[in-house]
């Protein structure tokens, strides 16, 4: 299987099953190899969103790492869609 991860500080953003427009990627505690939360698509606001588990605690680091995680994405996905328009 080849697993995308990529590190943050304190948290890993492992690639999870393929979906069919969008993906996903489990949010995993780095010391507890523990899945801690998933980002996804969320289509009411037309950009990937963190789904934290019950029970998760976060501080400023890994806070901003997976906003910029999902920033990034976003505008991924929306580079990735306008190029296949401009290619029709």
């Amino acid at each position: 299987m080849n697993e995308q991860i990529e590190f943050g500080t304190h948290i890993k953003f492992v690639l999870g099953p393929p979906k069919p427009k969008t993906q996903t990627w489990w949010v995993v505690n780095k010391y507890e190899d523990s899945q801690i939360g998933a980002i996804g698509w969320y289509a009411s606001w037309r950009k990937y969103g963190y789904y934290p588990k019950p029970d998760t605690v976060y501080e400023q680091v890994c806070l901003r790492e997976i906003a910029a995680f999902c920033e990034r994405k976003t505008q991924e996905h929306k580079n990735k869609k306008e190029a296949s328009h401009g290619n029709k």
